[in-house]
């Protein structure tokens, strides 16, 4: 079973966002080490997942006609 930080990480990746994982780590160090309270960390790793939730919408979105001819010039739409 996967931990809510380790699933944020695997979706990142899914979905093309590939600074998550620095900024994970960046909060997690924060909270640890340094002065940053944890209600912030939290709210931080909370606005990181909207990001991935709307990547996600993006990526499920199927094409329009436009890009397929961008994409593909030669396939007929």
């Amino acid at each position: 079973m996967t931990g809510y930080l380790e699933e944020l990480r695997v979706n990142a990746i899914k979905y093309g966002l590939t600074d998550v994982t620095e900024r994970l780590d960046s909060i997690a160090e924060a909270v640890i080490y340094g002065s940053a309270l944890a209600v912030y960390g939290r709210k931080e790793i909370d606005m990181i997942w909207l990001e991935i939730e709307e990547a996600k919408d993006l990526f499920m979105e199927p094409p329009t006609e436009e890009e397929l001819r961008l994409h593909h010039p030669s396939f007929d739409v």
